[in-house]
C-alpha cells in the first residue's frame, strides 16, 4: 500500500459545513468517538458557497467513485448527510469514517483513515465524481407550480 505523507486539502460548502458541525458536536456530546475525525476534518476545510463548489470535489449529495487501499475495484456511492440515510438507504454517511475521509477531496486525492479503534489504517483514493443528486422538485418546495391549460 502506498503511504500518504500529507493530508490533501479539502473544500466544503458553507451549507454542508454548518449542518455537519451541528451534527458532529451533538455526536461528540453523546460520546460518539467517530465525531472527533469529522470535527477535525471540518476544522481544516476551506469553505466556499454552494454554487462555487468545483465539480471535481466530493460533497454531500454528490456521487463519488473510489478505491479502498490498493484494491482494483472502483466503488460508487452517494455521499449523504447522516439524517438523510432514511430517505437514501444506499447512501454513504458522511459521518462514517469512510464518508468523512472522502468529504472535500478532489479526483486523484488519497486520504488515510481508520474504520475503528483497531489501529488498522486504510487509504481511500477518489477516482471520479458524479452529478449532484437532486430529489424531484415538489410544488411548494422551490419548484414552479404546474401551468394550467
Amino acid at each position: 500500500m502506498h503511504a500518504v505523507h500529507e493530508l490533501p486539502p479539502i473544500t466544503v460548502t458553507t451549507r454542508d459545513f454548518d449542518r455537519l458541525v451541528v451534527f458532529g458536536l451533538d455526536a461528540y456530546l453523546r460520546g460518539d468517538s467517530r465525531a472527533d475525525f469529522l470535527l477535525s476534518e471540518l476544522r481544516r476545510a476551506t469553505l466556499c458557497p454552494p454554487r462555487a463548489l468545483p465539480g471535481e470535489v466530493v460533497a454531500v449529495h454528490r456521487w463519488v467513485h473510489y478505491r479502498l487501499n490498493d484494491d482494483p475495484t472502483v466503488r460508487a456511492q452517494l455521499l449523504v448527510h447522516p439524517h438523510d440515510l432514511t430517505d437514501l438507504p444506499g447512501g454513504l454517511s458522511v459521518a462514517s469514517p469512510l464518508g468523512t475521509a472522502l468529504l472535500g477531496l478532489r479526483v486523484g486525492d488519497r486520504m488515510p483513515f481508520r474504520i475503528d479503534d483497531d489501529g488498522v489504517r486504510h487509504v481511500v483514493t477518489v477516482e471520479g465524481i458524479g452529478r449532484r443528486f437532486v430529489a424531484k422538485p415538489v410544488c411548494g418546495r422551490g419548484a414552479p407550480a404546474p401551468r394550467k391549460a
